[in-house]
């Protein structure tokens, strides 16, 4: 029987350009027997899709997206970055994935450490869910 835990989901990354992306967590949490519990949601808008800005906006370096569950035994969560703006480089064959990092933890201790490369040009969603020990290698969107 697994015990209820505080799942934090971590998202950071530290290209110059995530700035151009809009972030969204959603978040069901689970009780032993796979029961819905409660729902949680996180995220970090920085500009409307479409925007098309020709600069960061403030406060956009450095940015780290967390979420938070109320005690559970387990979660499956939905990861989506959403470019707002694209990629200022119109060579599609030339523009590089960028890396994403997901931290996630219980009760304050780090379950595990994922590395994600972000296609640029359409970002990526990605399935979460809360094995200790993720039974799939890493996605690469």
């Amino acid at each position: 029987m697994a015990t209820d835990k505080r799942f934090t989901i971590e998202v950071r990354s530290s290209y110059e350009g995530f700035w151009r992306y809009n972030v969204a967590m959603t978040c069901g949490c689970f009780d032993s027997e796979g029961r819905r519990t409660g729902f949680a949601t996180a995220s970090s808008q920085l500009a409307e899709v479409g925007a098309n800005r020709s600069e960061s906006p403030a406060g956009a370096h450095d940015r780290r997206i967390e979420l938070h569950t109320d005690p559970c035994a387990a979660f499956d969560c939905f990861l989506y970055v959403i470019p707002h703006t694209l990629p200022a480089d119109n060579d599609i064959a030339a523009t590089r994935t960028f890396p994403l990092e997901v931290v996630v933890r219980a009760d304050g201790r780090t379950l595990r450490r994922e590395r994600y490369a972000i296609n640029p040009w359409s970002g990526a969603s990605i399935e979460l869910r809360s094995e200790e020990e993720s039974s799939q290698p890493a996605v690469y969107q």
